[in-house]
Order: structure tokens, then C-alpha cells, then sequence
């Protein structure tokens, strides 16, 4: 396989590990301590659904996402200056993403609550948006006059697929189990089609006629 499709199926790689979560309790947050409050529904929603009482364990993890799409933003900068400046939403999206996994051990009764409220939304809006700008920026790579019409379309597939993952994101918080799956299952659809546009202009990005 040519060496220069590597940055891409690292990016592939990194899309699918902070698209898809697969988690396991590993241990336990500190006891939560409740506070008075008018909006008990809210609360309990946060901190039992949201927050939960576990740290979880992702079986295909979103720190080793990250910096997989770090590194191919690295291998794809000195082609793509754009790679090279995604690098530190990337990283500010790494840090709310640390942050609401680790909170509940510094933070708890109203702190905890108004905290996993705000970086719930924050972290995940923040990682469509750069899984957005980084599939931008390969299609960026491939347009040309003559693929320019197949390329929008492609941008098309991918909005529709981060569009999804949002949606799938927004309506989880709101424990809305069945309708966050299939929006879920939405997203990898259109993501599918979306990656398999840009496997078939590979020689466009390797700037090969042979493969």
C-alpha cells in the first residue's frame, strides 16, 4: 500500500475511535452529595445519566483518537497548512474531554452538576467540530476542476454524518436511548459512504496514477 495513504487511514482510524463508544465501569467516582435545588429532574438527569457513578473504560478510546488525528494532522500539514493549525483544537478538544471524565473526582454536589451540565455539550460539540474540519480538509485535498462536483457531494455525505452524530449526541443527554441509536447508526451510514468516496479519488491524494 503506497506510504502516502498512511495520514489517511491514521484519520480514518481516529474518526471511527471518537465516532463509536464502547465503555466498562473501572471504578468508582467519589459518593455524590446533593444539594437543595428546584429543578431535582435536571439534577438527577446530570448526575445519574450523564455524569454517571463510574469511571468508564472506552474499549475503542477517544484519548488514542485523538492523538492519532494528531498525527496525521502532522504527516498532512506540510501539504495542508489547515492540518497544522487543527492541531490545537485538537488538543483543547482532548482537555474537555479529560475533564469531564475526571471532574467528579474534584468537583461534587452543585459544582459536579453545573460542571458535567457544561462540559457534556462543550466536549462533544467541540469534537464534531473537529472531525468536521479535519474531513473538510481531506476534501480539500481532492477537489479539482474535474472531481469538483463529486467532491460536494462528498462534503454533503460527511455534513449529514456529523450532523447526525450531534443529533445522536443532544438526544442521548436527554436519555432518549432508541432515538440516539438510530441517528447513531446514521451517522456511520453516511460516514461509510463518506470514506469509501475518498477510497475510490485515493490516487488523488497519493498524486499517483497507480496504487
Amino acid at each position: 500500500m503506497n506510504k502516502k495513504l498512511t495520514p489517511y487511514f491514521l484519520l480514518f482510524l481516529a474518526v471511527l475511535l471518537l465516532a463509536v463508544d464502547i465503555r466498562v465501569p473501572v471504578r468508582d467516582y467519589p459518593a455524590f452529595e446533593a444539594f437543595p435545588t428546584e429543578a431535582p429532574e435536571t439534577v438527577d438527569l446530570v448526575v445519574n445519566h450523564v455524569i454517571g457513578h463510574h469511571l468508564m473504560l472506552d474499549l475503542l478510546p477517544d484519548v488514542l483518537g485523538y492523538l492519532l488525528l494528531a498525527a496525521a494532522c502532522v504527516m498532512l500539514g506540510p501539504g495542508n497548512r489547515h492540518f497544522f493549525k487543527l492541531l490545537p483544537w485538537t488538543a483543547v478538544s482532548l482537555g474537555f474531554y479529560l475533564c469531564l471524565h475526571l471532574m467528579p473526582y474534584s468537583l461534587n454536589g452543585d459544582a459536579r452538576f453545573r460542571a458535567g451540565y457544561l462540559l457534556y455539550f462543550v466536549s462533544g460539540v467541540l469534537q464534531v467540530l473537529v472531525l468536521m474540519r479535519a474531513m473538510l480538509h481531506v476534501c480539500d485535498r481532492l477537489n479539482t476542476t474535474e472531481n469538483h462536483s463529486f467532491n460536494n457531494l462528498s462534503i454533503i455525505f460527511m455534513i449529514i454524518s456529523c450532523f447526525a452524530g450531534a443529533v445522536s449526541m443532544l438526544v442521548w443527554f436527554y436519555d432518549l436511548g432508541w432515538v440516539s441509536l438510530i441517528y447513531f447508526i446514521v451517522q456511520l451510514i453516511f460516514l461509510g459512504i463518506f470514506w469509501y468516496r475518498i477510497w475510490t479519488d485515493r490516487l488523488l491524494l497519493t498524486g499517483e496514477n497507480t496504487v
